[in-house]
């Protein structure tokens, strides 16, 4: 039996006014020449979706200061299960109305209901591009960003036809910055990442895959934190190119305790429900995560320029 000492929260989060909501993000700087991708994942909460709503006001309000932004999900979008009537109940009132602007990925809940049929059926990516319909990678340019979304469900093996469509298309296009989005975390401070068994563990091969193409930002999910990590390499080890890796599983559905500190975890909190702004340069990226309470919880300094 694992035993684990877990910093859980204990209170339910803030959620301000929309108003509050609103004229927080007046404190990002984005210039007309930069892009933005702003979302989460682990949203919709059939239970109770109050915390889904105040995130859907934080994007719709970035959306209306950047009106092509793009919005991200990391998985699990619609709790328990992911069934078509859970995403058409809990799903579409909250973040329905950025579904033709939305990148998402699948994560367990998703797959909950057989080949994540709720999730392949709701959104208009997959209508757009069926090739990406049942395996759920795909790519996307934004900016001068290429941005890969991931499945962690599929098999992970060196050999995998994910794991070879990622060299595929990154070989025949190669980006000056490159962002990768999937579900589960390779590292977290969070009950999950403490896991022997969890599944996360299993994507160490999609860090080294992605690595030898430059990746600069990893977005995940699964738990319920929000965390920033230092640059790493694929092994785990500061490194001044490497990768970022942010878990924003912060979406609306219940938080998830803090078991223990990671090491090169250079944020973290549990505390508030909330939404991962990153503002898009040609030349690299800052980044900004809003609470549901109407505060800019962590911010960069200065703009970080991509690996390559």
């Amino acid at each position: 039996m694992l035993a684990m000492a877990a910093v859980a929260c204990e209170h339910t989060p803030a959620i301000a006014p929309e108003a509050s909501l609103v004229a927080v993000l007046d404190e990002l700087d984005v210039p007309a020449s930069a892009s933005v991708l702003v979302g989460a994942g682990d949203i919709a909460s059939c239970e109770e979706l109050a915390g889904a709503v105040a995130t859907a006001a934080l994007v719709r309000a970035m959306i209306e200061r950047t009106p092509d932004a793009v919005v991200f999900t990391t998985g699990d979008h619609a709790y328990p299960d992911g069934s078509p009537e859970q995403f058409e109940a809990c799903y579409e009132p909250a973040w329905g109305e950025f579904n033709a602007r939305t990148v998402p990925a699948p994560g367990n809940h998703d797959y909950e209901t057989e080949g994540a049929e709720g999730f392949f059926g709701y959104f208009d990516v997959f209508r757009e591009r069926s090739e990406a319909r049942g395996g759920g990678y795909y790519d996307v340019t934004l900016g001068a960003w290429r941005i890969v979304v991931l499945n962690s469900l599929l098999p992970l093996e060196p050999r995998s036809p994910q794991l070879e469509w990622i060299d595929r298309r990154l070989d025949a296009e190669p980006s000056g910055c490159l962002l990768a989005i999937w579900h589960h975390p390779l590292r977290s401070s969070g009950f999950h990442g403490w896991l022997p068994w969890d599944r996360g563990r299993d994507t160490d091969v999609l860090w080294e895959r992605l690595a030898r193409h430059g990746v600069d930002v990893i977005l995940n999910g699964h738990d319920h934190v929000y965390e920033r990590f230092a640059r790493l390499d694929a092994d785990g080890r500061p490194r001044s190119d490497g990768a970022r890796q942010f878990t924003v599983g912060t979406g609306g559905a219940d938080l998830h305790p803090i078991v223990r500190r990671r090491r090169h975890s250079e944020y973290l909190t549990n505390e508030t429900y909330g939404v991962l702004v990153l503002i898009l340069h040609a030349d690299g990226y800052e980044w900004a995560f809003v609470g549901t309470d109407g505060v800019v919880h962590d911010r960069s300094d200065e703009r970080v320029a991509c690996s390559t």
